[in-house]
């Protein structure tokens, strides 16, 4: 009867099972203006996913979502417009979407954010800033934020260098599977600039028995309000 959020509920349902008729109903929905389905359905559009890929009409589709402050359609369309898919490379453009996603959360938008203040495209290069942002991310535990502080701190990019905390970063991201930053995290220990931190269950754990109520988690929680975005990570 033509109710976008049902046709977008039969296109999810139907999308492990039959995927071109999965794209069929997001395809009604996203014309009836549901966000949920016009950013999957650039998705799919993006990537070539049970169609052909066509990038162009995947950048309209996203920033029809982004305008409806769809957090992963603007991070998305900042990614487009970053490379230069479906539309013109422009670093500045995408900084904004970046921007935009970043600052409701979405921790893969702020290390995009950071990557970019890093290299100065886009936008005036601004190592102290970017370090704030891959912090916010990495306390969210974003795996790629989390490296790129540690790589921050171990080398005095926009902060002072501080090995001991670079370790741990290292570490945090070691345990979520990135060989590079086990990598570097044996380097920092064989090189003597860092010492192993001690077990973060454990410390915790010891500090609640000895009647230590400011013991903290390592890595620390989000902010109490911050939302937690479950994205994929890029560097």
């Amino acid at each position: 009867m033509g109710d976008p959020a049902a046709q977008h509920a039969l296109a999810d349902s139907l999308r492990p099972l039959d995927l071109a008729a999965a794209i069929a109903w997001y395809r009604k929905a996203a014309r009836g203006g549901h966000v949920g389905a016009q950013a999957m359905l650039a998705f799919l559009l993006a990537n070539g996913v049970g169609v052909p890929a066509n990038p162009r009409a995947a950048v309209a589709w996203y920033r029809r979502a982004a305008a409806q402050g769809d957090v992963g359609a603007q991070n998305n369309l900042g990614y487009m417009l970053e490379q230069g898919a479906g539309l013109p490379r422009d670093p500045a453009r995408a900084a904004g979407w970046y921007r935009l996603a970043a600052l409701q959360g979405s921790a893969t938008a702020q290390v995009n954010v950071a990557l970019l203040l890093l290299d100065g495209r886009g936008v005036a290069r601004d190592e102290v800033q970017a370090v704030a942002w891959l912090r916010r991310a990495a306390v969210q535990g974003n795996m790629a934020g989390q490296f790129r502080l540690a790589l921050c701190l171990s080398q005095g990019v926009g902060v002072p260098r501080d090995p001991v905390e670079a370790a741990r970063w290292f570490e945090a991201a070691a345990r979520q599977g990135d060989r590079e930053a086990a990598e570097a995290l044996h380097a920092l220990r064989a090189a003597g600039a860092a010492q192993k931190p001690a077990d973060p269950q454990a410390t915790l754990s010891d500090s609640a028995q000895d009647g230590d109520e400011t013991a903290e988690e390592w890595p620390p929680p989000p902010a109490p309000g911050t939302a937690v975005w479950v994205e994929n990570d890029r560097r």
